[in-house]
Parts: structure tokens; C-alpha cells; sequence
């Protein structure tokens, strides 16, 4: 069996064929199936709470849903968040979802709920202290140094002694010292809305990737400057955030993103959405928790003539997606 049509890479569509039993390209005359896309990387997720998306307050705002002592942590407290994180899994399976990168509350048993599912595609753990201040897992996901004062720097430097990556909220509601974060030297920072254009360049010069959630971030009334990050050269990724107030679905966020950036063009969006943070991925301390040419393909149902606006169009689905690792 195999998969015909326009493939989407960094320099455009090119036609080709994907032979699913080796997920290797051929060459095979058949009529066009559909429009092929690399699975789609969701960098920065927090599935545990998806199961809170019907239950979800509309009137707190983003501290007193999100924050250390938020509604978002009672909730987590009371439910079940081994259900809560298949939900989201079972969302982003379906559409297309080859990495997701998520930050894990609730210590080592908030590590062991995901762990517990058996997913696809590849996932990156970031966990964070629960009860005491050892850092679960081998990455750290930090909240932002408001939340954690010091213990960023604890949490920070276990991953390092565990060779694992470090992630953290930062500039999300509010402005905050950019300096202070360059000391912790990150992986990568999430969100930026509040970020100047002096925060970007250093991030660049310090070759620190980026990864934006703009639907979660615009339910807050927020907005990262993504068009300057981008004419910086940001290694960038995006995320749908929180599973209770986004979908875990890249198509919706990429649609979202095309309907509300429209200067920066359907090409550059999709490839952001396909090969997001790859110079992060091509270092070797990172590489071998994601190789970026072993991930896979999805076949999506072509809703108009022109590739990109296929991709994009409301009424377009996955019809298969298959992983190579």
C-alpha cells in the first residue's frame, strides 16, 4: 500500500510516492490520494488537564486559572489525570501529531500517568517537583521564574547532570527580566508575548529556540510578536498550550495562526508546524530524544485546488498518518 501526492518540504510541495510498509519515497504511477504532510510537531503541551476543557470557568483570568494556587491545580488534585492526558493523546493521534513536548505537573506520578499510554508518535516529558525538590523524569519544565523563584536553577541544573533538555514559560502575561532567564541558559522559552525586540536578539544570539502558543495565548488577551520572530530567525515551534482550552490539534492551530497572522504566509506557517525547533533537534545533547528524519507522514484529504489552501481549509482531515519511529 502506499500514499501518492504533493509531499510539503521546506522548499515546497513536490510531488512523490510514500511506500507505507518501508515509509520509504518510490516512484509508482497512481491517481493523486490526497495532499502529504510530515507529522505534525506540537512543542509545548500540558495534557493533564484536557479533561477539564467542558468543566473550564470563563471568567478567571490567566494567574487565577493557570497560576501556582489556580483552578487549573485544584482540578488536577481531584480527577483523573490518567484519562485526562488519553483524551489529549487520542487528539493529537488523530491529527497527525508526530512529537509532543509536554510539560508534566505533579512530580514522578505526573510522569508515570502519561507514561502509562501507549503513544505513536515520540513524546518528551518535561516534569517538574512535586512533593520535594527533585526533578522527575529527565527534563525539566519550568513554570516561569515568577512561580519558582530559585528552584529554577535546582530544577535546571538536574536535568543538565541527566543530559536532558530544559523548557520555560517566560514573558507569557507580562514583561519579565530577560537577563535572569539567560542565566538559567534554556533549551528553549514558551510564549514571549510581552517580549521586546531586544529579548528576541538576545535569545538569537544565544541560540535559544522559541516555541508560541497563539490560540491559548489570545484566550487571554495576549499576542507573541511571532512576525519579528521570524525576521530575527528564531528557531521556532509552535503548541497548543492547555489541553482545557485549545484543541491538542495542530490543524487548528496553524488555521488559527493563517486567520490571524496573515503576513507571514501559509508556507512559512506550515513549515514552523512540520519542522519546528529542527536546529534544537540537530544538536547532539538534543537529537537523541527526537530525530527529526525519523517521524512520518500524514495523508490529508485535499478540500482545493491549490496545496496550501487545501492544507488550510477548514474541512480538510487526516485520512491515514503513518510513524516511522
Amino acid at each position: 500500500m502506499f500514499w501518492k501526492g504533493p509531499l510539503f518540504t521546506k522548499d515546497g510541495f513536490i510531488d512523490t510516492c510514500i511506500d507505507l510498509e518501508t515509509c520509504e519515497f518510490i516512484s509508482k504511477e497512481k491517481e493523486e490520494d490526497g495532499i502529504l504532510v510530515p507529522l505534525f510537531r506540537n512543542c509545548h503541551t500540558h495534557l493533564g488537564d484536557t479533561g477539564a476543557r467542558k468543566s473550564l470557568p470563563d471568567d478567571l483570568s490567566l494567574v487565577e486559572l493557570v497560576g501556582p494556587d489556580g483552578w487549573k491545580h485544584k482540578w488536577l488534585e481531584e480527577n483523573n489525570i490518567e484519562k485526562s492526558i488519553l483524551e489529549g493523546l487520542k487528539e493529537a493521534t488523530f491529527s497527525a501529531t508526530g512529537l509532543i513536548m509536554d510539560f508534566r505537573e505533579g512530580g514522578q506520578k505526573g510522569i508515570e500517568a502519561f507514561e502509562m499510554h501507549d503513544y505513536l508518535g515520540t513524546s518528551i516529558l518535561l516534569g517538574r517537583p512535586s512533593e520535594d525538590d527533585n526533578l522527575p523524569g529527565k527534563h525539566a519544565g519550568i513554570s516561569s521564574l515568577a512561580d519558582v523563584g530559585d528552584l529554577a536553577l535546582l530544577m535546571s541544573s538536574q536535568a543538565r547532570l541527566r543530559d536532558g533538555l530544559v523548557g520555560i514559560h517566560h514573558s507569557e502575561n507580562e514583561h519579565e527580566n530577560i537577563e535572569k532567564l539567560l542565566e538559567l541558559n534554556p533549551d528553549f522559552v514558551v510564549h514571549l508575548c510581552h517580549a521586546t525586540d531586544e529579548d528576541l536578539e538576545k535569545l538569537k544570539e544565544s541560540n535559544i529556540s522559541v516555541v508560541v502558543c497563539p490560540r491559548s495565548n489570545d484566550y487571554f488577551g495576549n499576542r507573541p510578536p511571532l512576525e519579528k520572530m521570524i525576521e530575527i530567525g528564531l528557531d521556532l515551534g509552535f503548541g497548543t498550550d492547555n489541553g482545557m482550552i485549545c484543541s491538542v490539534n495542530m490543524l487548528d492551530e496553524i488555521r488559527f495562526i493563517d486567520q490571524n497572522y496573515s503576513s507571514i504566509g501559509k508556507h512559512k506557517i506550515l513549515e514552523i508546524a512540520c519542522f519546528g525547533l529542527n536546529e534544537m533537534f540537530n544538536k547532539d545533547e538534543a537529537s537523541r530524544y527526537f530525530n527529526p528524519k525519523l517521524s512520518g507522514w500524514a495523508l490529508l484529504s485535499r478540500e482545493a485546488s491549490d496545496n496550501y489552501e487545501s492544507v488550510f481549509s477548514p474541512k480538510t482531515t487526516v485520512l491515514g498518518a503513518r510513524w516511522r519511529n
